[in-house]
């Protein structure tokens, strides 16, 4: 794992300097190696700049930038790609030579071999930059799933690349300017919807896409998607044999590592299934959890019983607000934008690290796969309250009252009401701010960037699926995973986000998938687990923030929303703000708004004097 940058002008020394304090500003992610290597372009010069994290052949052989000086092409990387060892006997066969035994290096002679299209070969997590002198052109290319970041920044004849936005800020090339559209993406669902970025002309490369930079422009391209039909041949009892094979093959093919491993422990079902059978390759597994005082949030017995039954070395650290307090600035400084939700990352990978890991294993990714959150029940009966004709609004929000959360009314009231024309019933429930609130909250108006997934399978499920893996897993999860992760040096794998397993997944039809408690995971991992693990309801670790906003808490949060930051200045309506903080502050209800804004202004913080944003 690695951060990398790249920087391309008309001046040597300014390519070489920005991409030295890109670098220099993601020594947390690559603390073990670093380079940075010059080269003449046509109109110009590229740099490209690593620093690395050692993972796999941490030998010198794995140093980067690396090059094929015979070809004229110099790699960047940053990721894991879980069938190198294949890929590379391919290659070999076909005639290529290798020096080292890193992935780094497969991916380079799988460019000159196969160009662009070199991305279908990879199997994992990724994005890497290419210079390619013949042809005078910089290839980006980012995973299938938006594991691993890349950001980009053109003006005029100057690009640069980085793996973090606030590399990219560091150069002072980038003007801190927020962007409207793109916080007020955040105010809707707590993270900013991608490519927009919180930075003003900083975009991210979308996962599953490249993009080639040639003669000063950017052509994005796709270059996946989701599949499009749904294999109705197969019967339940074979699916859940054929998951079960595939779950087994990529936490094989992701616990391969020269470097300490281990697991993340929720003690809910998706992590214990990764940890009984990791367990089963490696005999000395560790893994690694965080648990709370708090009862209700705390899942300290449950995974405590799956480490005894998996055998694994087990590290639990308790989390209390005082730490909470002691750290949290730290945590808002690694956050490489603002999120509603990345906190708990930040404190179980502290955790990791602390237990001596550089890789983890994380169950991220299986409620998008399984319906973990529900939302299939949710959507339907949300569409079917819609077609219900009037006058029964009342009774159709019941209706779809029974199968919401707790805390929804204002969501179903809005839905029914018509409000957000347009806006499909899952993006109603991602949304923390409904688009009337985002109005007040956010004066400046901005057209609002709505993602929307490439066409999928037709059944409900996979439709859910596919929009959660390119909206809330992409946008927050992962981001956060691998921004907080990487502020402690460790690597977080996510087996369950293995493309092919995926893409198999998401064809099941609905009829395989559905049932209570991710039915099709139980029954295929049903002899791994004690029967209280596989018939749990799903918990989620999350930190019992509601209690502490109100208790340890309430004077900082307090402080930071009666007068928002500097920065914030023009972007949020001071009055509004305060006003979603004293109506939490009476009924307690729905803190996840409050936290929003606090983090944003907690964010905005971070950010080195931004200007004011444009008229």
């Amino acid at each position: 794992m690695c951060g990398i940058a790249g920087a391309l002008h008309a001046d040597p020394d300014f390519v070489r300097g920005a991409v030295g304090i890109m670098c220099d500003q993601m020594i947390a992610r690559g603390p073990d190696d670093g380079g940075v290597a010059l080269m003449d372009a046509y109109h110009g010069h590229v740099a490209l700049g690593n620093r690395r994290l050692a993972i796999i052949d941490p030998s010198p052989a794995g140093h980067q930038p690396m090059g094929d000086i015979a070809r004229g092409i110099t790699i960047v990387f940053n990721g894991m790609i879980y069938n190198y060892r294949e890929l590379r006997e391919q290659l070999i066969a076909e005639g290529e030579h290798f020096t080292s035994r890193c992935d780094t290096e497969v991916v380079l002679k799988a460019y000159a071999r196969y160009g662009e299209a070199c991305v279908r070969h990879l199997r994992g997590m990724f994005a890497f930059a290419i210079w390619d002198a013949r042809n005078q052109q910089l290839f980006l290319a980012r995973d299938r799933f938006g594991i691993k970041p890349l950001y980009y920044w053109q003006k005029g004849g100057t690009f640069l690349f980085a793996s973090q936005v606030k590399a990219l800020l560091a150069t002072g090339s980038v003007p801190a300017r927020l962007s409207a559209e793109g916080l007020q993406t955040y105010l809707s669902y707590g993270a900013v919807s991608e490519p927009l970025t919180a930075i003003d002309g900083v975009f991210a490369l979308p996962a599953s896409h490249t993009a080639t930079v040639r003669d000063g422009r950017v052509e994005v391209q796709r270059y996946s998607g989701p599949p499009e039909h749904a294999d109705s041949s197969i019967a339940r009892p074979d699916a859940a044999l054929e998951l079960r094979a595939r779950l087994e093959d990529s936490v094989r093919r992701h616990l391969v590592s020269d470097a300490p491993l281990g697991v993340f422990l929720s003690g809910g079902l998706d992590s214990s299934v990764l940890a009984a059978l990791a367990a089963r390759e490696d005999v000395h597994l560790r893994t690694v959890a965080v648990a709370f005082d708090e009862e209700a949030y705390s899942e300290r017995p449950h995974m405590e019983r799956v480490a005894r039954h998996v055998g694994s070395e087990h590290v639990c650290v308790t989390l209390r607000p005082a730490e909470l307090l002691a750290t949290y600035a730290a945590a808002f400084t690694a956050m490489d934008q603002p999120t509603f939700d990345g906190l708990n990352t930040y404190v179980v990978s502290r955790a990791a690290a602390g237990a001596g890991l550089k890789v983890a294993l994380s169950g991220l990714g299986a409620d998008e796969l399984f319906d973990g959150y529900g939302h299939t029940s949710r959507i339907a009966a949300l569409e079917r309250a819609r077609r219900f004709p009037q006058p029964l609004p009342l009774f159709a929000g019941k209706v779809a009252g029974l199968v919401m959360k707790q805390g929804n009314r204002e969501k179903i009231d809005a839905w029914l009401s018509g409000h957000g024309e347009g806006e499909s019933a899952y993006e109603l429930l991602r949304r923390v701010f409904l688009p009337g609130e985002v109005a007040r909250l956010s004066p400046i108006t901005a057209a609002l960037h709505t993602p929307r997934p490439a066409a999928g399978v037709g059944d409900r499920y996979g439709r859910v699926s596919a929009q959660d893996l390119a909206h809330y897993t992409n946008n927050v999860l992962l981001r956060d995973t691998d921004a907080m992760s990487m502020a402690h040096s460790v690597e977080v794998r996510v087996p369950y986000l293995d493309h092919p397993l995926v893409e198999w997944v998401i064809s099941l039809p609905a009829a395989i998938k559905s049932g209570a408690g991710k039915a099709l995971l139980v029954e295929a991992t049903r002899d791994l687990l004690p029967p209280e693990i596989l018939s749990r309801g799903k918990q989620g670790f999350a930190l019992p923030l509601a209690g502490w906003m109100r208790g340890e808490l309430r004077n900082e949060i307090d402080a930071a929303l009666r007068k928002p930051s500097d920065a914030l200045a023009g972007l949020l309506d001071g009055d509004a703000v305060a006003h979603v903080w004293e109506q939490f502050l009476q009924d307690g209800r729905r803190w996840t708004r409050p936290w929003t804004l606090f983090a944003l202004c907690r964010w905005a913080e971070t950010i080195a004097i931004p200007e004011r944003i444009a008229a």
